[in-house]
């Protein structure tokens, strides 16, 4: 069974917080390194490949479109069909032009139609190579197949002299549609590094949908084992984003360039990261040990220390239960413990006269003060009422005789109704007898509505409340005018239940408002108005301080009393 002593539960209470704490780290710990390799790792790699595409992808098309309109400009057409030396230079300083105005630079190359080169910015021996090359072979046999298209394919040819390029890009000069030459562009191997080196990426790869490696900065990892034909790249995915090459994990960002046909790459290391997160991990689990390993001590030192007061202060009062009133506290205990003994040595040396005599008084008091206001209502209710029949029997005999109906309902209410705690419904329709047998009297000098909600009739309120407060208005609110409307309303805001009287009689004027609210606060009883006084009394009584009429009026205006009770079904105050 589970121990329901103070100090084994203290003890229990630190080791979970201590737990609870030490588990929080470690979860933080654990999503600041998720975090990190998020802004470190991903979210870096992410933007820094959208910008080099982009770049790519604008180079690309560039040279596609260089291709285009170089293939048709007149002056490398002249150079095709003359060995005049000028027209060869005016061909040679256009594409000079054309490559060095691009980001990424390129050789090139330009041949005739029985492919002799006309033009071109390699090195002689350079110039062999390409010429002797089979991607040279198979580039032209293509053209001449489809020369309107422009083709793509992966350099492969050892050039000196820095010269090395990594993408052909080649199309036929057809001239009044006959093919008169080949135009050639090698984007140059140093010019890509130079680019791509600005950014913090550990390999950049791009491949032909085919993938044949055209690019990468690390070109040892091409084919390591022979998996793949020569010249081949094969990615080893792994789950999510992660890659794994030589053995070690990458994350990796690809996308195909829109311009082309080709696929890039770039990949960032994540192994600092993954040996960071276990290093933590092993970290915090051997901190956290340790912590619990030292909590336990800890605790029973604390909880030893925390109870010592409160030890010393229940030896204390089980010495007061036995009848030893001398007993003292040590020295070391807290000052709050010694007041708080002192106080309950106190309490209980006075306790039974005082509890007794106190329960007595107020019981006492209570009940005389509820009993006499109840008593005021009923004679002088019953004075107006009777007041209002004797007019009435000399004007309608048959109206008198219902009066005297609704009148016998009311007495019997007010009579021998025995609680003192009634439902709003019966004392709304008590208002509402005693309404019918007022406009009997007044006629069309009185109009009245009653609009409680359903869900508000159940509520318990003091029996007989609203009566004083539908009389004063009918009483003081026709002094000055000759007719009256009174409506009567209820709702419940904030656990409290409002019940509101108003009528758009004459209004009461500033100094005798400030008067009447002040009477209603006096215990003497305020004669003027003593309906509304009793009304308020009672609510004091029964409720507390904190509840009661309120009241609103203008001259001329019209009155409003609002009465506040606790939103309350069952008779907790009887």
């Amino acid at each position: 069974m589970k121990s329901n002593q103070y100090k084994d539960y203290i003890k229990r209470s630190f080791l979970k917080y201590a737990l609870s704490i030490i588990s929080l780290l470690f979860v933080l710990v654990l999503l600041f390194l998720l975090i990190n390799v998020q802004w470190i790792i991903s979210g870096p790699n992410k933007r820094n490949h959208i910008q080099l595409s982009g770049i790519l992808d604008q180079q690309l098309l560039l040279y596609h479109q260089g291709l285009t309109d170089l293939s048709q400009n007149p002056d490398l057409l002249t150079a095709l069909s003359s060995t005049d030396s000028a027209a060869i230079t005016a061909n040679n300083r256009l594409l000079y032009d054309f490559t060095n105005a691009q980001t990424i630079r390129s050789s090139f190359v330009l041949l005739d139609q029985n492919g002799r080169i006309v033009s071109s910015n390699l090195f002689a021996g350079n110039q062999e190579i390409f010429h002797d090359s089979d991607i040279f072979r198979r580039m032209t046999s293509q053209m001449q197949e489809q020369p309107e298209k422009i083709f793509t394919l992966p350099s492969r040819l050892n050039y000196a002299h820095g010269q090395a390029g990594d993408l052909i890009l080649g199309k036929a000069v057809v001239k009044n549609g006959t093919l008169t030459g080949y135009l050639f562009f090698d984007l140059l191997d140093s010019y890509l590094y130079e680019i791509i080196r600005e950014y913090p990426l550990d390999d950049v790869i791009i491949t032909d949908r085919y993938d044949n490696l055209i690019f990468s900065i690390s070109r040892q990892q091409t084919d390591p084992i022979d998996k793949y034909p020569s010249g081949k790249y094969r990615m080893d995915w792994q789950e999510g984003s992660v890659v794994k090459v030589n053995g070690k994990h990458y994350h990796i960002q690809k996308s195909s360039l829109p311009g082309s046909s080709l696929i890039l790459y770039t990949l960032v290391s994540t192994e600092y990261q993954k040996d960071l997160l276990l290093y933590c991990i092993v970290f915090m689990l051997i901190v956290g040990i340790l912590l619990v390993i030292i909590s336990l001590p800890v605790t029973e030192h604390i909880t030893q220390k925390n109870l010592l007061a409160i030890n010393e202060l229940q030896k204390s009062i089980e010495q007061m239960g036995k009848g030893n009133m001398d007993y003292q506290l040590r020295s070391k205990v807290f000052d709050e413990f010694q007041k708080l003994d002192d106080a309950y040595r106190h309490m209980v040396m006075q306790r039974e006269e005082l509890l007794t005599y106190n329960s007595e008084l107020s019981e006492r008091k209570r009940t005389m003060e509820i009993k006499q206001l109840e008593e005021q209502f009923n004679p002088h209710f019953i004075f107006n009422v009777m007041e209002t029949l004797r007019y009435e029997i000399m004007i309608d005999a048959a109206k008198a005789s219902d009066m005297v109906q609704s009148f016998a309902r009311l007495m019997r209410y007010s009579i021998y109704y025995g609680s003192t705690i009634v439902s709003l419904r019966t004392d709304i329709e008590y208002i509402n007898d005693y309404l019918l047998l007022q406009k009997m009297r007044y006629n069309r000098r009185l109009k009245y509505h009653i609009d409680i909600p359903e869900e508000l009739l159940e509520y318990r309120i003091p029996k007989l409340l609203l009566q004083p407060v539908v009389e004063n208005s009918l009483v003081h609110g026709m002094k000055n005018t000759h007719s009256i409307s009174i409506t009567i309303t209820g709702r419940v805001h904030e656990d409290l239940l409002e019940l509101c009287v108003e009528d758009d009689g004459s209004g009461i004027d500033g100094e005798r408002l400030a008067s009447l609210r002040t009477g209603l606060e006096s215990e003497d009883g305020y004669k003027e108005h003593i309906g509304l006084y009793n009304s308020h009394r009672v609510v004091r009584l029964l409720y507390g301080p904190g509840y009661g009429v309120t009241i609103e009026s203008q001259p001329g205006s019209g009155t409003r009393v609002t009465v506040t009770m606790p939103a309350d079904m069952e008779d907790y105050y009887v």
